[in-house]
């Protein structure tokens, strides 16, 4: 059973809602493209043309150019993965938690009980998220300031919107649509 901080006492997780996968495959692709392809073309023209034989020193510097080269690709790598993995709503039988983790060393989370939610839009835009069925959603409270909740690039927004709203509606004591679930 997944628990997090800052759970209550008797409040069940109903659903974990992060992102599609696709938003970590643009990221390996990105590194791949920007950090490993070029270090690897400088690397085979380099050694092409200068065998280690003939200049062992400046092979060595090369080397260790290139290794910190590849390190600071995959810091930068790891943060962009950081930043998309820990935005994530968290659905509970009492309120909807919406994390998001804004840069590498801020994340915000706002909460609002399911009985405030009104309404939820899922929204799926471009040829890529419609043949993989991703997209976003919006949730909208009652409350005043945290109006609005909003994560992109998620798996199934519609059945993802579906099932808030139908919780919400559950949690208000009203019908929800089941035929739609």
């Amino acid at each position: 059973m997944f628990t997090f901080p800052g759970q209550r006492q008797g409040e069940k997780v109903l659903m974990i809602i992060r992102k599609h996968p696709i938003v970590y495959i643009r990221i390996v692709m990105a590194f791949v493209i920007t950090a490993f392809m070029p270090l690897v073309i400088f690397l085979l023209i380099w050694f092409n043309y200068n065998p280690i034989s003939e200049n062992p020193r400046i092979s060595a510097i090369i080397g260790i150019f290139s290794s910190a080269f590849v390190l600071i690709g995959l810091i930068i790598t790891l943060i962009a993965w950081l930043n998309e993995e820990f935005d994530l709503f968290i659905l509970t039988d009492e309120r909807l938690i919406d994390i998001t983790q804004v840069s590498f060393l801020k994340r915000t989370v706002a909460s609002t009980p399911l009985k405030r939610i009104q309404d939820t839009t899922s929204n799926i835009e471009g040829v890529l998220p419609t043949l993989l069925n991703y997209g976003s959603i919006e949730v909208q409270t009652a409350s005043g300031d945290a109006s609005k909740f909003e994560i992109d690039r998620i798996p199934d927004p519609a059945f993802v919107a579906r099932k808030i709203l139908n919780y919400a509606r559950e949690s208000r004591g009203e019908e929800s649509d089941t035929s739609s679930v």
